[in-house]
């Protein structure tokens, strides 16, 4: 249905790196549920899935943005970011898309009319200094092209991980989640939006993380 009330209806699709599902099966995917629900707005596929699907069927990033484009493909989430530090994501994520990777692919995106959002994970392993330099990476871009809709600041859950037994790495705090928000907000005051992901913060604290810098909930 048209969007009613400022609010518009959408399908959410990430999954893993599958080896079998190629291109094909995502186009053909989009433009079906398009056919079948052409008001719904199709948020699909993050960029380590979009650098996979280079990867398996040897084509540009540009490339397969612009099949998935034109087969209905609205805007992109911003999952995978994780902490965009070289030295953090040899710890957390060795294997996934690197943190200047991930920039041109959204890059990329931006320059083909995709619009998408992006994430920072923290309370694991990283600095303040790690912090700062993944939203200066994302302030930079959006200076350059403008087509970031949203930020969405993640909060580690250190529950049944290797990595919490290794470092012994306790839930981030409410008050680490808030000031977290807030310097977001501050250091991104070139995107149109800050979300409070309500799954992971625990709905009372997105709440209260509305009167920290962010303006919308997700989840």
């Amino acid at each position: 249905e048209p969007a009613r009330n400022g609010l518009t209806k959408e399908f959410h699709i990430v999954g893993g790196l599958d080896m079998k599902a190629g291109l094909e099966y995502y186009t053909a995917m989009f433009r079906a549920l398009k056919r079948e629900f052409p008001h719904v707005h199709i948020k699909a596929l993050t960029a380590v899935e979009i650098a996979h699907l280079a990867r398996i069927e040897k084509m540009t990033w540009e490339a397969v943005l612009v099949a998935l484009r034109d087969a209905g493909l609205d805007t992109m989430p911003g999952g995978g970011a994780e902490t965009f530090s070289a030295a953090v994501r040899e710890q957390i994520a060795d294997k996934k898309l690197g943190g200047a990777d991930y920039i041109d692919v959204h890059r990329t995106a931006h320059r083909l009319g995709i619009r998408t959002n992006c994430t920072m994970l923290y309370g694991h392993v990283e600095t303040h200094a790690d912090r700062v330099a993944h939203l200066r990476m994302l302030r930079e871009l959006q200076d350059e092209t403008g087509g970031f809709q949203t930020f969405i600041p993640l909060a580690f859950h250190p529950d049944n991980t290797k990595l919490a037994e290794d470092h012994n790495i306790a839930k981030p705090s409410g008050i680490l989640d808030l000031r977290t928000m807030a310097i977001s907000r501050l250091m991104l005051d070139n995107f149109p939006h800050i979300k409070a992901y309500w799954v992971m913060l625990g709905i009372k604290t997105a709440q209260i993380a509305l009167s920290f810098g962010a303006d919308d909930l997700d989840g």
